[in-house]
Parts: structure tokens; C-alpha cells; sequence
């Protein structure tokens, strides 16, 4: 796991790699089962597709449960993946959209938000993983406090999704814009 201040951010971004073994297509099936989101994202309550443009693009909701006293957080992202047609390598960029849905009380819309799911083949089966985040939670805590906090939720998600990849719904799944390397 990675950290890095960011210009103009009191909020550092957050990168984790991992090696898995599997399929590309089962990895971006995964992140793609919107409903799934709760078995494998930290803190993630809920998420649903909010307006799906194409098969590799989409608005998403994400409903994410914090303990008390922190408020929940909940995001619409411009979500869209793309595949390097010589490499193989998928990536997801996932974005923060505002003025599209109506805030809901009780919660703290994010309104910054840019994640970057990167799934590299390496041959013999085996994928590189590389997810990035950079955020503002719209805490009203300092950044060096919440920059402590926010480094374990990426952790504890990579790990969760190496475990979930490998349930057997997502082991022999088709995914319309990939092509296995």
C-alpha cells in the first residue's frame, strides 16, 4: 500500500497492488455486480446501477455505512472501463458526478472522488491489481486525521475482493468488451 499527497488536496491518495489468480473478466465482473458491492468494499451498505449508458459505462450509486457519530457517505460516479487492445491491461475510472441526483438526508454526498481499478495480465493465469483513491470525505476533520482513517478501508477492500473474485459465480463469467489475454 501507497500514499501520496496530492496538490491542492489535504487528503492523500491511496493505491494498493495485489497479484491474483484468475480471469480478467471475472475481476471486472465482479466490480461490475453492483449489487455485490457490500461483500467486498469496506463499508459499502448498498449500490445499484443509477443509469447504465453502455456495456462499459455507467452511473453508479454507492451507499457507504459509517460508524457513529460520522454521518454516512454516498456517491453518483461516472463510472467507464477501457481495454488496451495490444497489452490486455482493463482499467475503471470511476468519478465522482454532482447535480445528477437529489442529496439524501442523512448523508454527505462526495462530491471529489476519483478511483482507478487496473487489472494487468502477467501470463500463467495470473492478474496484477491495482486500485487508486483519492477523495474528499467532506469531513470537517483535519486532513492528517483522516488520512490515517481513510488508509485501511483500501486494504481491508483489496482483501475482501481477492476473496470474493474467487466465488464460483465469477469464475467462467463473459464480459461483452473483454478479451482474454
Amino acid at each position: 500500500m501507497f500514499t501520496r499527497s496530492v496538490e491542492g488536496s489535504p487528503y492523500k491518495e491511496v493505491k494498493v497492488e495485489s497479484t491474483f489468480e484468475g480471469r480478467i473478466s471475472s475481476l471486472v465482473a465482479l466490480i461490475g455486480d453492483a449489487d455485490a458491492c457490500s461483500e467486498w468494499a469496506e463499508g459499502c451498505e448498498n449500490s445499484y446501477f443509477y443509469e447504465r449508458i453502455s456495456e462499459s459505462e455507467a452511473y453508479i450509486y454507492t451507499h457507504n455505512n459509517l460508524p457513529f457519530p460520522v454521518k454516512d457517505r454516498d456517491v453518483l460516479a461516472h463510472v467507464k472501463w477501457t481495454q488496451d487492445s495490444r497489452s490486455k491491461a482493463v482499467e475503471m475510472l470511476s468519478v465522482a458526478t454532482t447535480d445528477i441526483l437529489e442529496p439524501i438526508p442523512g448523508r454527505v454526498r462526495l462530491t471529489e472522488a476519483k478511483t482507478t481499478w487496473r487489472f494487468e495480465p502477467l501470463g500463467k493465469g495470473q492478474v496484477k491489481v491495482i486500485n487508486q483513491t483519492h477523495m474528499d470525505p467532506g469531513s470537517s476533520l483535519p486532513g492528517w486525521i483522516t488520512n490515517m482513517l481513510l488508509v485501511d478501508t483500501p486494504f481491508q477492500t483489496m482483501k475482501a475482493f481477492k476473496a470474493e473474485a474467487l466465488e464460483p459465480k465469477y469464475a467462467d463469467v463473459s464480459v461483452p468488451f473483454i478479451t482474454e489475454p
